[in-house]
């Protein structure tokens, strides 16, 4: 639910759904930082994919306008999700866009 109300502010509302199906919601972050689909398949890649995969969550939280620090509580698989609910209905999250 988090991810759809997130990808609904960042202007993707008609691929908003993405975010209900395992592997289309890891598309749907790829496209709120501006990325190809096809970046997914460097999650085949061992090691790497746990590197990309925290870049990706780093560019994600700043797109949002949230501190790239945040990513860190993805070593408590539990907290990092009540971070995103909070922040997809939050009326202060904004998406600010992505850069860099």
């Amino acid at each position: 639910m988090a991810f759809y109300r997130l990808a609904k502010k960042a202007g993707l509302a008609s691929i908003a759904w993405f975010a209900w199906v395992p592997v289309l919601n890891i598309v749907l972050q790829l496209k709120m930082i501006q990325k190809s689909a096809w970046w997914l398949l460097i999650l085949l890649v061992p090691i790497v994919n746990v590197i990309f995969f925290i870049i990706w969550q780093v560019k994600l939280c700043r797109a949002f306008g949230h501190s790239g620090a945040n990513v860190w509580w993805m070593l408590v698989p539990f907290v990092y999700n009540i971070i995103w609910i909070v922040w997809g209905f939050e009326k202060e999250t904004q998406y600010v866009g992505f850069w860099a």
